[in-house]
């Protein structure tokens, strides 16, 4: 599986080693992609004309058919505490997020956000936390943007617009 959209504005190294340690995922509902009624539901979502997308899909379900991803099932907000109650030391903590946020309701946004903040004040350049997520900004524009809150610090940068279906990024930031 390879993700390659169009890349536009200023080009951003991407050259660097990244060493995941762990991953792990939550749903309030997963989808077991092992279930062939399943990946056939989950195809119906693709519209008919976008086979790129279609393409992007299957290879996806066929990576996670011979590397089954841990994806508990959770609330966010419980999910993202006790990740981060359990984070490994001697490394980055990230939560990524992309196009979930907006199904939040808002007392688990809330939540989420004050335990990244909290634990952020702990954080330390040798063990940094960061929040990198592809939202939605404004409902008014036909892009997303790749935004990164890393602590220590609690700053917040905005990387880039993206197609909401990986046909492109611009890099802004």
């Amino acid at each position: 599986m390879r993700l390659a959209p169009e890349a536009r504005g200023l080009a951003v190294p991407l050259d660097g080693a990244i060493d995941v340690r762990h991953r792990a995922g939550c749903d309030i509902a997963p989808v077991d992609v092992a279930d062939a009624a399943a990946r056939l539901r989950l195809r119906s979502y693709v519209w008919a004309d976008q086979a790129a997308r279609l393409a992007r899909l299957d290879a996806a379900l066929s990576l996670a058919e011979k590397f089954p991803p841990l994806l508990v099932e959770a609330d966010a907000a419980d999910f993202v505490e006790k990740a981060l109650a359990a984070r490994q030391q001697g490394g980055a903590f990230v939560l990524y997020h992309s196009i979930m946020w907006q199904y939040l309701p808002r007392a688990t946004k809330g939540a989420i956000i004050a335990t990244l903040e909290q634990a952020g004040r702990q954080a330390t350049a040798a063990a940094p936390i960061a929040r990198l997520r592809m939202e939605p900004r404004d409902p008014t524009k036909e892009w997303a943007v790749l935004s990164l809150t890393l602590w220590p610090g609690g700053e917040t940068r905005r990387l880039a617009h993206c197609d909401y279906h990986g046909r492109w990024i611009e890099w802004i930031g």
